[in-house]
């Protein structure tokens, strides 16, 4: 095991911002330690003594922009709260326009995501972080008062990646483009008489079950009183 220092965390870090740049400029196939430790203004040795092979380079590259993302959602999550439908497609508008303040970063994710999907190790951890920011939005969009919290949930990501790589391809695109898109499903999502106002109560629990399905849980853990009830109301008819 390498020592845990400070200063060699600093320069690992380093090199693994250099290696998304190298990404960002080039995609994955120029990436080799030599390249990278140029781009890093490092010696050529600093990359073998923390990175054992390109494979093992390429991995921690793509899980410290995970991490850097996920940091920059929550930040991003906690500055900008959804207290209503236009409050989250706000939030989620914002998301793109900081992302494109520098377009190769937002190319480099993308280059890493398709060479996720040919690494088994990384196409699962992929899956994780992304399940992992599906149920954030998720309990947003269920605390307005949505209905199918997780479908509404990917089909926002999918809509906000499809928009990312459009204006990759059309760099003129206005990300206000993107905002009508998202209040059409963000209203879609929630019921009537829930829109525009946030609720009392989350409607998850801590077990993260939506409150619809405990509800229906409940019921059939209860048949009994379920038929008690029933019967009352026969009665009072």
């Amino acid at each position: 095991m390498h020592p845990v220092e400070s200063a060699g965390d600093s320069r690992r870090q380093a090199i693994l911002d250099a290696a998304l740049r190298v990404i960002a400029a080039g995609g994955i196939d120029i990436v080799t330690h030599r390249s990278v430790a140029a781009a890093a203004r490092v010696p050529l040795g600093s990359l073998t003594y923390y990175f054992g092979s390109r494979e093992d380079l390429l991995r921690e590259a793509f899980r410290h922009y995970l991490a850097t993302v996920r940091e920059f959602l929550f930040a991003l999550e906690r500055e900008m709260p959804a207290r209503s439908p236009a409050h989250l497609a706000d939030y989620l508008l914002e998301i793109t326009r900081r992302e494109f303040a520098d377009p190769a970063m937002v190319r480099a994710e993308y280059e890493m995501i398709l060479y996720a999907s040919r690494d088994a190790i990384l196409a699962r951890e992929f899956a994780e972080w992304e399940m992992g920011i599906e149920a954030r939005l998720a309990a947003s969009l269920e605390a307005l008062g949505a209905v199918r919290s997780i479908d509404g949930a990917r089909t926002i990501i999918s809509v906000v990646r499809g928009f990312e790589i459009e204006r990759l391809a059309r760099p003129a695109l206005a990300s206000d483009n993107l905002r009508g898109r998202l209040l059409t499903i963000i209203n879609a999502l929630i019921s009537p008489s829930s829109r525009g106002k946030l609720p009392d109560r989350r409607a998850r629990n801590r077990s993260g079950v939506p409150a619809r399905a405990r509800s229906r849980d409940t019921k059939a853990k209860n048949p009994t009183a379920t038929g008690a009830r029933r019967s009352v109301q026969s009665k009072v008819r």
